[in-house]
């Protein structure tokens, strides 16, 4: 959490389940202070899974209903695009930063979570870089924070830069069972121990996260930028 008290938050997620994956129990911290919270989610496709054991249709609108009823859980704004899933290279990346664009101007956040330019997949490289463009400093933005979070089975992998948190989230006892609550949701993008996407391990990695800072539980952020507010007038 930022040092001002009342946020706005806004986050950025390429598909439905990375906001949870990334930012589950840290987006449950803002909701119990009272922060008010949208999500973006720019791909709810399957148009990355084989078309003869999937029904694209089926599948996008089982992943928007999840998306929803995440959304609800977390008394959160929804924003849902329809970028093409795994193919956002496919598209004018024009586009993708408009998108975000428009939920800054419309939401007016103070502090924005999405992805690692760093992570293995293309389309949160394609995020983070949208981000980026979307929450470029100007006289008069609402945006003081950006943070990037790590997705696994992602950002673990990824090739062009390793992903080094400085920027550490206290879970509760109460955000990590709202998380669990949203991955439950999510269950049919979760994998059987020992992939790194299961329960277990996302267990193991907040715990770990948390021992890393001296706390039972803890999500990692890399910072992207802060810009601290003054709290008091100068001697």
């Amino acid at each position: 959490m930022t040092d001002h008290p009342i946020e706005r938050v806004l986050a950025v997620a390429a598909h439905a389940d990375d906001e949870i994956l990334g930012a589950g129990g840290t987006l449950a911290v803002h909701r119990a202070a009272g922060h008010p919270v949208m999500l973006l989610i720019l791909s709810t496709s399957g148009t990355s899974r084989p078309a003869a054991a999937h029904d694209h249709a089926q599948v996008q609108a089982h992943r928007t209903a999840c998306a929803q009823k995440v959304a609800d859980l977390y008394r959160a704004e929804l924003a849902l695009a329809d970028f093409p899933d795994n193919r956002f290279d496919t598209v004018p990346q024009l586009r993708l930063a408009q998108t975000v664009e428009d939920a800054v101007r419309d939401w007016q956040p103070t502090i924005v979570y999405s992805h690692s330019a760093g992570d293995l997949s293309r389309d949160h490289q394609l995020t983070a870089a949208a981000v980026a463009a979307a929450t470029r400093p100007q006289p008069g933005t609402s945006v003081r924070t950006v943070l990037a979070w790590e997705v696994r089975s992602a950002t673990e992998w990824g090739i062009h830069q390793p992903f080094r948190p400085t920027w550490f989230q206290l879970l509760t006892d109460d955000a990590l069972a709202l998380k669990r609550q949203a991955l439950e949701i999510y269950a049919s993008e979760l994998r059987p121990w020992p992939h790194t996407r299961s329960l277990a391990a996302l267990e193991h990695q907040v715990r770990a996260r948390g021992a890393e800072v001296g706390v039972d539980a803890a999500e990692a952020f890399d910072v992207i930028r802060h810009l601290p507010r003054l709290t008091g007038r100068p001697a």
